[in-house]
C-alpha cells in the first residue's frame, strides 16, 4: 500500500493538496506547459509577452532541441487560475497540473 511523502498516511486517507493546487500569497499556482509552445519567434514572443505583461512568474523553461527552429518548449509558470484559459488563448500552449510524485 503506498503512502504519501508529506503525511506518511496511506494514499486513500491523504488529506494533503494536490501538488501545484498550493497557492502563494498572490493566488497564482504551478502550472506545466509541455504542448503547444514552439522555438520559433512568433511562439516565443507570444509567451513572453502575455508573461511579462500579466506578473507570470517564469520556472524552468526548455527547449527540447534549440539546434533546430521549431522545437518543443516546456516551460514551468506560476499563473493565476483565472488567467490561465486567457494564457491558453493567446499562446497555444495547454497548461496542466504539475506531476504527483510518489516513491514506495
Amino acid at each position: 500500500m503506498s503512502t504519501c511523502a508529506r503525511c506518511n498516511e496511506p494514499l486513500h486517507d491523504c488529506q494533503c493538496p494536490e501538488p501545484g493546487s498550493e497557492a502563494d500569497h498572490y493566488g497564482r499556482v504551478w502550472r506545466h506547459c509541455e504542448k503547444g509552445l514552439s522555438m520559433t519567434k512568433a511562439s516565443m514572443a507570444r509567451f513572453m509577452m502575455f508573461c511579462l505583461a500579466n506578473r507570470v512568474e517564469l520556472g524552468d523553461v526548455y527547449a527540447f532541441d534549440p539546434r533546430f527552429r521549431g522545437s518543443q518548449v516546456l516551460a514551468a509558470i506560476r499563473i493565476h487560475p483565472d488567467q490561465i484559459e486567457a494564457f491558453e488563448r493567446e499562446t497555444g500552449g495547454k497548461l496542466r497540473r504539475p506531476p504527483r510524485l510518489v516513491l514506495n
